[in-house]
């Protein structure tokens, strides 16, 4: 299966995050949204996980690149979740994806499963990320 691919479910794995926020009802849905699918989402369970785990940290981070009159619960969860996970893959996920691969991905996400207007903030977001937390030029 595409990372592409993968990357779709791990989004729709962590969009579940803010609806179950005790870790054993997370992992029991998470179970159950992957129990009946027989393709192989090895990255994806890991991006998942990984996500899960870090979870406080990448919404710290995420909450630092907020305008400081917004929250972080005041961003639209499909948008959140795509955030949350390109934060993850960016900073980490042991197999290390080249930073323009995550923007993008987490763009074509925002196009297909976010907001009209959420591509914008996602692109401008983790660009600022990029640039400040990996020393990287967008």
């Amino acid at each position: 299966m595409s990372r592409k691919k993968e990357r779709e479910y791990a989004l729709k794995g962590v969009f579940q995050l803010d609806f179950h926020p005790e870790p054993g009802d997370f992992t029991e849905s998470i179970a159950y949204f992957l129990e009946d699918n027989e393709l192989d989402l090895t990255y994806g369970k890991t991006l998942i996980d990984t996500t899960e785990t870090h979870l406080p940290e990448i919404d710290d981070i995420l909450d630092d690149y907020l305008k400081s009159t917004w929250k972080i619960d005041r961003i639209p969860k499909v948008e959140k979740s795509i955030l949350r996970l390109a934060i993850c893959e960016l900073k980490y996920m042991d197999e290390k994806v080249p930073f323009e691969v995550v923007i993008n991905e987490a763009i074509e996400l925002t196009k297909k499963f976010g907001d009209e207007d959420g591509k914008n903030y996602v692109n401008g977001i983790l660009n600022k990320i990029v640039k400040d937390e990996l020393n990287e030029c967008p």
